[in-house]
């Protein structure tokens, strides 16, 4: 399943005798490109989060990505950019020198922000985010169990969002991170070099039903925290 965003889709042993771990989209080409920036970061929070379960000792898994079809360019490119390979029926070189993982994700982050603003009519500020988590309060408590494409489409969206308004209002920027202080997925937004916040752990609080968390004042706290020299 493409938005299996918190779990490995199959683990086995290819035919060299290493352990692979597969991650399966059985998507159309179509429907990939009709959520370009949504597909781009799926695949790289599939692909990068399963790293920080690797073994400490011996020889690390493959990671695959396995297609029922040929997937638009940009998809291949993020697949390579995580260190993973392609498999559609067979193996998929890449050719060319795969892009900074981190640098794809601030991209593709920013440019489904912007589509969420469009979207919903709104621009990239704090009220534009108030009413935004306002009409995902209204909706029906959305659990990954229960309708996972869904959850994670919310979770990712309003989390892009929530992070171009710091960026607009407070600068930093989304840092990859899987060390140990690394949050619910490899990516957390650094407001400056001694801080970092996890606002997909909070956008998945605030989706599956937590009315404590205000998105509005976790920005409001970090534009007041940040050193007047940060840039």
């Amino acid at each position: 399943m493409f938005s299996s965003l918190d779990r490995v889709d199959l683990v086995y042993t290819g035919p060299d005798g290493r352990t692979r771990w597969l991650q399966s989209d059985h998507r159309r080409p179509a429907e990939v490109e009709a959520e370009a920036e949504l597909s781009l970061i799926f695949a790289l929070i599939r692909l990068l989060d399963p790293r920080r379960d690797f073994p400490p000792d011996g020889e690390a898994p493959v990671l695959e990505y396995r297609c029922q079809h040929m997937p638009p360019t940009f998809l291949r490119v993020a697949i390579a950019s995580a260190g993973a390979e392609l498999f559609v029926d067979a193996p998929v070189p890449f050719d060319g020198v795969a892009p900074d993982p981190e640098g794809l994700a601030r991209l593709a982050l920013a440019a489904l922000a912007n589509r969420v603003a469009r979207a919903g009519g709104v621009t990239c500020d704090l009220a534009g985010l108030a009413g935004l988590a306002q009409l995902q309060r209204e909706q029906p408590t959305l659990a990954p169990d229960a309708d996972e494409v869904s959850h994670w489409r919310a979770v990712v969206q309003l989390a892009a969002f929530t992070g171009e308004v710091l960026r607009t209002h407070a600068g930093g920027h989304w840092t990859l991170s899987v060390g140990a202080n690394a949050g619910v997925f490899p990516f957390m937004f650094a407001v400056h070099e001694h801080a970092a916040l996890d606002l997909f752990a909070a956008v998945i609080d605030l989706v599956t039903g937590d009315e404590l968390v205000e998105l509005g004042a976790i920005v409001e706290t970090a534009i007041a925290a940040r050193p007047r020299d940060a840039s």
